[in-house]
């Protein structure tokens, strides 16, 4: 779906991409931004309590040391770096799930600290939920957007896109 996302946003020219549209995160862009960075953060949360399982590597979540209490973190101006970025962290995430989790390791707890510096302890089937579900509304957000553009997205429901990759 986020690759669908960047096809529908690339339609338009940077400056609607980029403008301020009073969204939460101000512009499509800043939008697609605030989901890489949300999961660069946690899965640098996964890498330091020890579930990288190999597959998260530095590179994975670069950009994110010393980001982590800076909610509004930067912009990546550039929509082409964005995209590459967003690619192989999808990459590496389908990855890591697929390759690196056993069934039990979804039960035990995830222990780190959230942007405010607080330590949280939860169970990892709770975080990924999060994760996955953070992508969502925000891609929501961004469909909205588009259509007040003049783009497009499709459908994106969950049961549509599954009927599609079973093909």
């Amino acid at each position: 779906m986020n690759e669908r996302i960047f096809e529908a946003t690339e339609k338009l020219p940077m400056s609607i991409r980029t403008l301020d549209q009073k969204a939460f995160f101000g512009s499509i862009q800043g939008t697609l931004n605030h989901i890489l960075w949300g999961d660069k953060i946690w899965l640098s949360r996964f890498q330091k309590g020890g579930y990288s399982f190999g597959i998260l590597t530095e590179d994975t979540i670069s950009g994110v040391e010393g980001q982590a209490s800076n909610h509004r973190h930067e912009i990546e101006t550039n929509f082409d770096h964005l995209r590459k970025e967003r690619i192989k962290v999808d990459h590496d995430l389908v990855r890591w799930i697929r390759d690196g989790f056993s069934e039990t390791d979804f039960f035990k707890n995830l222990e780190y600290q959230n942007t405010k510096g607080l330590s949280q302890s939860t169970p990892i089937f709770s975080v990924l939920t999060h994760l996955f579900n953070h992508q969502t509304h925000h891609r929501g957000q961004i469909t909205t957007l588009l259509f007040q553009n003049g783009i497009d997205p499709g459908i994106t429901d969950l049961i549509y896109y599954l009927r599609l990759t079973a093909k």
